[in-house]
């Protein structure tokens, strides 16, 4: 991930969805990034690039790195750039 030239970064307001679809709406968030990333990987594929998925960090220094509102939550993290040969 560090050599990546690439870091997306998928996040989700859940306030924002849960205010339109209540509690369900947490879920619907996780299953669109979950099409989201799939979406990317095949791009990336497409283009000739690899590309993986981290979901092992810390939200409040992804937070402050990317310096979005608490609200935000990270969800995942790809990495995406071309294939060890």
């Amino acid at each position: 991930m560090a050599k990546a030239p690439v870091n997306l970064v998928i996040t989700a307001e859940f306030r924002r969805v849960t205010g339109k679809y209540g509690s369900r709406g947490e879920r619907y968030a996780l299953i669109e990034a979950g099409h989201i990333a799939k979406n990317i990987f095949l791009q990336a594929r497409a283009l000739g690039l690899a590309a993986g998925i981290v979901g092992a960090f810390t939200d409040t220094e992804i937070k402050r790195i990317l310096q979005v509102d608490a609200a935000i939550d990270p969800l995942l993290i790809m990495p995406v750039g071309y294939p060890k040969e």
